[in-house]
Formats: C-alpha cells, structure tokens, sequence
C-alpha cells in the first residue's frame, strides 16, 4: 500500500510502529515497552559507532515519540 510507512529499521521500527497504532488504552503501556526493548537492545549494539548516525537519530526521535504515549498510556482513565 502506498500509505504503509517505510520500515527502515526493522530490528525496532516494527514494535514502534505497532506502539504508534495501537488504540486499545489497555495494550498501549506493553507496546509501549515492547518497543523501548527493542530501541534499548539495538542502541547497545551501534552506540559507539560513527557510521549509525542516522539511525541513531531515528532512535532519539523514537524514544521522544515513545515517552508521548507512555504520558498518555499512564493518565487516568475516564469513566
């Protein structure tokens, strides 16, 4: 499909992805930290090389987007 967005790197982009879209309030929090794993777990192995610049980039920006849903994942739900 046109619309599916570019998976670049695979190794974590795939659990952020599914963080990003998942509407269930319930789930968001696991998928939340399903993909902070995978960003965690990849960072350590490129963190101290310069040829992964913009990879790890995309993992700030990543992470940045990861501590929005962990805010909203973590406020009260409405009753």
């Amino acid at each position: 499909m046109a619309d599916d967005p570019v998976i670049i790197y695979p190794k974590w982009q795939t659990e952020l992805m599914a963080a990003l879209a998942e509407t269930n309030p319930n789930n968001l929090l696991e998928r939340v930290k399903e993909a902070e794993k995978a960003i965690a777990k990849r960072f350590g192995r490129i963190s101290r090389s310069t040829s992964h610049a913009a990879e790890i980039e995309a993992i700030e920006k990543a992470m940045d987007a990861l501590e929005v849903l962990r805010r909203k994942a973590s406020q009260p739900k409405a009753s």
